[in-house]
């Protein structure tokens, strides 16, 4: 009944009609699509029922509540958007609206297994409780404009029933008992004011309150006069202040001139990249604002900023960057100059590029490695599409930068080597990463790098500065050797006199927050809590203020120059104010601070809390809710993971299991450092994960972690632990009870056996077992990847016919599954072993729709095999240039990509090239090369190909000897492994040697 009464409700609120198969990922996520369809009808006959059949209108495809149907949640919002816009709503129609809302949306209704419900839900309940809040507000003023004290009190309780944190309530209520001659009843609401306040947000009522309850005491209630709500207490962009001509930039001429050379360097077709150093305070900042205000209009500068808070969020400043309103209106928004390609790539970072792109295309599972390189690439597009000659990117803070964003902008310089590009970085050295360091050398060798340190004042250039501030030259010496020649210490002190001065900088900017109105700084203390930028929603849920106090303290703060406003988000001028407004924090302030940010964020961002789960880590960490904290980081490394940052991912994980440690967390971190290449420190981590599930009784999560081992020796090439794990999986678990992990063990069973050259017969029997299993519980991607290995086997074999029918299946159910890599290669393999069947007709058109399909969606790994096979055809067809420029962008892929093997095996292919030349002596140079190569890798098939090449070539050289034992070896190998059709070459050679 629950998920009926939800789904009437989602289609009154929407106004709009939903599609059935949307309805059903909303409210049957977890559920078989035919068990989800099925719960729908039954729902839809349960409304029926109810409320008759005429309250929803329908046809084969899409849903609608009835256009006759009378809904509160319509008429209330209807109501209050008009009262909003309207010059003078009256009293009557303002609590007609009001009235109209009687509870939260679907008060106490709860759904289980909807979790994207839910979060509408949650995010529909905070948008209409808004709303109403506006209307109470309003209300309260009117009635107290006229002097109405009874239904001021009788709707500031039933605002305060909703939100008892507005203090503009309280006091409307409290001044209503006073005005109504209940002074007792007005100091005991004050007293519960106090206690609340006190209790949630750890803060004493402010002046306003405190002078109410006086005048209140002393009998003067009608000298003071309580701020009214305003008549339309909406959000409101705060006022930037009037600021004061720019400073000159002092001593920095030397700097400003090398940006110069360098944008020269880079217009001429170079990327550049420049790097400001110094402490904090130096004036990297400004150095950056100051040259980048001269730059011609026609060259687009971007830049974005680091931050202490998310430097284990994976690209935090691209994030940052690209959600820029100029960036959002010039590159994202139709009509977009990048490719639908890079966008959808892009969306995986910014869900909210669909909001303007409905129809963009979901990206394709893909593994680890291409996902990175697609979506550093679709950075790079992105800003490519600029088309600014040369592009221009500042990075503030980037020591901060994480791990993932350092190795994008180490892709970017080498992507656009040759092209204009500018990358100007600035950071803190002794706050740097010794990753970062490391990189920034490399750089430096590769002699792209200009390193810009910006040392101190000197005296000349101190007394300079203060005279643009109007500051009595005769200080200039005692405040040099103060701010010890720091630009940012040296202007704080020159708006005091010498006298009492503070000993600090922090002591500076501590000064400033005197002047401050008590309701100011408490919202400055939260913004602090937030740190990074944040909305007007994150703030006022943070502090607790009513909107129209949150108003008021945001223009103190900007025109106190402590925050500035970028767009519609906020953030502090400089990272000193938010230090220091931490540090006087007390500790149960600060814990309590960061409670109320972490509900703040989670109700602004209900629907992509995968995105912020990181922040969300950190406040419920300092919030001293462990549980939390660590249920976000396991959130966050999941999400880190999906964007192939396999660095922050550990980073996240490790945190988790800081935090409440779990089996399944261990097992996460395992595949973090596997990825990353250390398999001796997943494997640790995947045992322990083990031994801890099967303590727990969880034979699924064991079967998991045993799994994850056989596949870390897959990778070392260590097939007898492959079986072992595998085996055990098979011995242990009830197939009923995970059919995925069995049919997961048998394709490792199967690749283990050909990994040690036994029976082919048995790997195909551990293949049939897994498809089977993947068909008959639906496993489309297990019966994708079974398929293409069992076509492996059948052309190991030598049954290259066959081989090629299975090639043909595997790629439909490659579509099936959404595997567009494994789609990729299948056709490849089809390609190849088409050719081995001679032929070539429809070898030649699979590896044309391989390579059409990898140019369409912007695939970069397989382009190492279908270059290959695309060689293979041509050296086929006698046409040697060809086949040799196709061999040759093969070996640049592989090396590219570090795949050792493919790398040994073009230059088998590069011999044959040669041998068709008639150069017996490079062809044995390449074949003698490529074997040495796959003499300790796994590769028992290729090296027996090599085995057999060289056989052939010896014997065209007359050297029988070294083709006789070339042919043994081969033999060797070949003996009981069931491959067909590299025996019957290998006796072919016998009689060859035999003549």
């Amino acid at each position: 009944m629950a998920k009926a009464i939800g789904l009437l409700a989602y289609l009154a609120v929407t106004e709009a009609p939903q599609t059935r198969d949307h309805l059903v990922d909303l409210f049957w996520p977890d559920s078989l699509p035919e068990a989800a369809r099925k719960n729908l009808r039954n729902t839809l006959w349960a409304i029926r029922k109810g409320l008759g059949d005429e309250v929803l209108q329908s046809d084969a495809e899409r849903l609608a509540l009835a256009d006759g149907v009378w809904c509160d949640v319509q008429r209330f919002v209807a109501a209050a958007q008009a009262l909003a816009t309207a010059e003078t709503p009256t009293v009557a129609e303002l609590q007609t609206a009001v009235d109209l809302y009687r509870a939260p949306l679907l008060d106490g209704l709860v759904t289980s297994d909807a979790a994207d419900f839910e979060i509408w839900l949650t995010t529909e309940r905070e948008r209409l409780g808004q709303l109403y809040q506006r209307l109470l507000e309003t209300l309260v003023a009117r009635h107290r404009v006229a002097g109405n004290w009874t239904e001021v009190m009788a709707i500031a309780r039933r605002a305060l029933a909703y939100d008892n944190l507005q203090e503009p309530m309280h006091r409307a209520l409290i001044e209503a008992h006073a005005r109504l001659g209940e002074r007792p009843e007005a100091l005991r609401q004050y007293d519960l004011l106090r206690t609340t306040l006190d209790r949630e947000l750890s803060v004493e009522p402010l002046p306003e309150s405190e002078a109410l309850r006086r005048a209140i005491l002393s009998g003067e209630l009608q000298l003071v006069e309580a701020a009214a709500p305003a008549a339309h207490a909406r959000p409101r962009r705060a006022r930037m202040p009037v600021s004061p001509p720019d400073l000159p930039l002092v001593g920095r001429q030397r700097e400003l001139d090398a940006l110069d050379e360098e944008l020269d360097l880079a217009a001429g077709g170079l990327a550049r990249v420049v790097l400001f150093s110094g402490e904090l305070g130096i004036g990297k900042s400004r150095l950056w604002r100051e040259w980048s205000a001269n730059l011609p209009p026609e060259i687009t500068a971007l830049e974005t900023r680091c931050l202490d808070t998310t430097q284990s969020l994976p690209f935090a400043p691209l994030t940052g960057l690209f959600r820029e309103q100029a960036c959002v209106e010039t590159l994202l928004k139709p009509p977009s100059p990048v490719s639908p390609i890079w966008l959808a790539e892009l969306a995986r970072l910014l869900p909210e590029i669909r909001e303007f792109w409905p129809g963009l295309t979901v990206p394709a599972t893909l593994p680890a490695e291409e996902e990175r390189h697609r979506l550093f690439e679709a950075f790079t597009q992105t800003l490519r599409a600029l088309e600014s000659r040369p592009l221009i990117l500042f990075i503030d803070d980037l020591h901060w930068a994480d791990r993932a964003t350092v190795d994008w902008l180490l892709y970017l310089v080498d992507r656009m080597r040759a092209e204009p590009l500018l990358l100007v970085g600035a950071y803190r050295p002794n706050d740097a990463q010794a990753d970062l360091i490391h990189r920034v050398a490399s750089l430096g060798r590769e002699g792209v790098v200009r390193r810009l340190p910006l040392a101190r004042l000197t005296l000349a250039e101190t007394t300079t500065l203060l005279a643009a501030l109007g500051t009595d030259g005769a200080r200039a010496e005692q405040l040099q050797t103060r701010s010890a020649g720091n630009p940012y210490f040296l202007l704080e002190l020159s708006r005091t006199g010498l006298d009492g001065t503070p000993a600090g900088l922090a002591e500076l900017v501590r000064d400033r927050f005197k002047q401050l109105p008590e309701a100011a700084y408490q919202v400055l203390q939260s913004a602090a809590v937030l740190e990074s930028d944040f909305s007007f929603a994150e703030l006022r849920r943070t502090s607790g203020r009513g909107e129209e106090e949150t108003l008021d303290a945001l223009d103190s703060l900007l025109e106190a120059a402590l925050l500035v406003e970028r767009g519609e988000r906020y953030e502090f001028t400089h990272l000193l104010v938010a230090t220091v407004v931490q540090g006087d924090l007390s500790i149960a302030r600060r814990s309590f601070l960061h409670r109320r940010a972490a509900e703040a964020l989670e109700a602004t961002h209900a629907g992509s809390l995968d995105q912020i789960a990181g922040r969300l880590t950190l406040h419920y960490a300092q919030a001293g809710r462990p549980a939390q904290a660590a249920s976000y980081a396991e959130l966050a490394a999941k999400h880190a993971a999906s964007l192939a940052a396999p660095a922050e991912a550990e980073a996240f994980y490790r945190r988790a299991l800081a935090l409440e440690a779990t089996p399944a967390r261990r097992l996460g971190l395992g595949y973090t450092r596997y990825t990353q290449g250390d398999l001796e420190e997943g494997r640790a981590a995947f045992t322990q994960a083990m031994v801890e599930f099967v303590a727990q009784g969880d034979d699924r999560g064991a079967a998991q972690a045993r799994l994850a081992l056989a596949d870390s020796y897959l990778a070392s090439g260590q097939g007898d632990l492959i079986i072992q794990w595998a085996k055990v999986v098979l011995q242990e678990l009830d197939p009923q009870a995970d059919p995925e992990a069995i049919a997961r063990a048998h394709l490792l069973l199967s690749a283990a056996d050909l990994l040690i050259g036994r029976s082919l017969s048995e790997a195909e029997r551990h293949l049939i077992e897994a498809t089977q299993l993947a068909g008959e519980y639906h496993l489309p991607a297990i019966a994708a990847q079974g398929q293409f290995a069992l076509g492996n086997v059948l052309a190991e074999r030598g049954d290259y016919e066959e081989a090629v029918q299975v090639f043909a299946q595997s790629i439909v159910l490659a579509q099936a599954a959404g595997n567009l890599a494994l789609e990729v290669y299948g056709h490849n393999n089809l390609a190849y072993h088409a050719l081995l069947a001679h032929d070539l007709d429809t070898a030649q058109a699979q590896i044309e729709s391989g390579m059409a399909l990898a140019q369409e969606h912007a695939l970069f790994i397989p382009w190492q095999y279908l270059y290959s096979t695309r060689g293979e055809i041509a050296l086929a067809q006698g046409q040697l240039d060809e086949a040799e420029s196709f061999f040759h962008r093969a070996l640049s892929e592989a090396e590219k990509h570090g795949n050792q093997l493919q790398v040994a095996n073009i230059g088998a292919n590069l011999s044959r090239v040669a041998r068709e030349r008639g150069d017996s002596d490079g062809a044995l140079i390449l074949l003698t090369e490529a074997s040495r190569a796959v003499r300790e890798q796994p590769a028992l098939h290729l090296h027996t190909q090599i085995d057999l090449w060289l056989a052939e070539l010896y014997i065209q050289r007359g050297e029988r000897a070294a083709a006789k034992d070339a042919w043994q070896q081969a033999e060797r190998r070949l003996k009981g492994s069931g491959r067909h059709g590299l025996a019957a070459w290998a006796t072919r050679i016998e009689a060859a040697l035999q003549g």
